[in-house]
Formats: structure tokens, C-alpha cells, sequence
């Protein structure tokens, strides 16, 4: 039997990660003046360069900001953040939604899926639809989660594909972690698995005939209930 290796997280990871933390759940607030850096070491016991580094991290990450003179300042990454910053977001305690930023991302999802769907309803790209079909038995014939949540992103990213649009492909594409992790979540829900079949099944069917508003009713349909179903859980 071969083992695979252990891999220890370093300080700069545990003090990013920890920094972090306390400013995604608001203990430390936007605007807020972090000690300096000799002061974070003394009281964390490590060297100042963990702390630069940490402290470089979470500032491309934008966490933080860091003004001459005046070192690190705590910013509103809702406001300041990107992608890059969301999936750090999600991946704070095996996700962090709040039920503002549920609502935020399905209003991105609304208006990002169902004019991709419109577009693939037009076009009917037949190779990326075998491949939507595909994903779809994969989903529904899938035995554990760890298929079933890779397979439904498999869907929609192959819907973006039959869009012809390049960008929304790769716009979902960045958003791959969130449809994994929420996926997730909608599937392990009593019925879920059946329920998102149904509903993903009818939106195919329709983009497969060509049915346009029918298709983006099908979606619409789709987040509404995957959004309840999560702001109820």
C-alpha cells in the first residue's frame, strides 16, 4: 500500500486563514487598523515575515488594504472583493452564506443561466447537449454525492457551452466551487436528488426542442426552488 504524504499547513497559513476568519464573521470590521506587524509577531509568537507574508496574502485577496504609514486597514470585501475572494468566503467553515448572499448569487444566477439558456434554446449545439444529457444520467445514476455535485455542474457548464457565448462559459466556469458546494447541499436534502432531476430534466427537454421561454421558465423554476430550499435549512 502506498501512503500519501502529509502535508502540515505552515504559520503564514495558519494566520492568514485565522485573520481571515475574524474578518469574514465581522470581528474585525472594515475600516479597523490592524496592530503592526512586530506586534502581531510578539502576540502570535512567530516572525515578522510570517506575518508579512500572511499579511501580502490577504491583502491580494482583499481583506485588507495596506496604506504607507498607516499599515493594515481592514476593507469591506463585499464591497472591495472578487471572485478570488467569494471562494475564500465559501470555503470558510465548509461555507459561509448568510442569507443576503444567497439571495446575491441566485440574482447573479438568474440573470447569468437563463440568457445562457436562451441562447443554447436558439442555437441547439448538438455536441454540447449530448454532453448536458450525459451529465444528467451521470447525476441521477450516481450513487454518492461526490459524483451526483460534479455532475449537475457538469450540466449547466455544458448548457453555457451550447450558448456559443465563450464568455458565460467561462463566467460559470469561475463559479464552479459555488455550484459545487450548493449543489451539494440542494442534493442531500430529503428528495433533493429526485427533485432536481425532474426539474433539470424538464429544462433539457426544452432546450433540446428548441422551446425557448419554456426553457428559461424551467430555470427559473430550478433556482427558485434551490434557493428556498437553502434560505430554509
Amino acid at each position: 500500500m502506498k501512503f500519501e504524504p502529509i502535508h502540515a499547513p505552515s504559520a503564514t497559513d495558519i494566520f492568514t486563514n485565522q485573520m481571515k476568519e475574524a474578518i469574514i464573521l465581522r470581528k474585525l470590521k472594515p475600516g479597523e487598523t490592524l496592530p503592526h506587524e512586530r506586534e502581531l509577531a510578539e502576540q502570535m509568537g512567530v516572525s515578522r515575515s510570517v506575518i508579512n507574508h500572511g499579511l501580502q496574502r490577504l491583502a491580494q485577496l482583499h481583506f485588507i488594504t495596506i496604506k504607507p504609514r498607516q499599515g493594515a486597514v481592514v476593507a469591506d470585501y463585499l464591497v472591495d472583493g472578487t471572485l478570488e475572494t467569494m471562494h475564500e468566503v465559501v470555503a470558510l467553515h465548509d461555507g459561509f452564506y448568510t442569507p443576503a448572499m444567497l439571495q446575491s448569487i441566485y440574482q447573479v444566477r438568474r440573470s447569468l443561466e437563463c440568457d445562457a439558456i436562451k441562447l443554447a434554446a436558439q442555437k441547439r449545439l448538438a455536441e454540447p447537449l449530448r454532453e448536458a444529457r450525459r451529465a444528467l444520467m451521470r447525476f441521477k445514476n450516481g450513487d454518492n454525492l461526490d459524483v451526483q455535485s460534479p455532475a449537475i455542474f457538469d450540466f449547466f457548464h455544458s448548457l453555457a457551452i451550447a450558448s456559443g457565448n465563450q464568455v458565460y462559459t467561462m463566467m460559470i466556469n469561475s463559479l464552479k466551487p459555488i455550484y459545487l458546494r450548493l449543489g451539494r447541499w440542494n442534493a442531500q436534502r430529503d428528495n433533493g436528488v429526485a427533485t432536481i432531476f425532474e426539474l433539470n430534466e424538464t429544462l433539457l427537454t426544452a432546450v433540446e426542442a428548441g422551446q425557448v421561454a419554456e426553457a428559461v421558465a424551467a430555470d427559473e423554476r430550478l433556482i427558485e426552488w434551490s434557493l428556498q430550499d437553502l434560505m430554509q435549512a
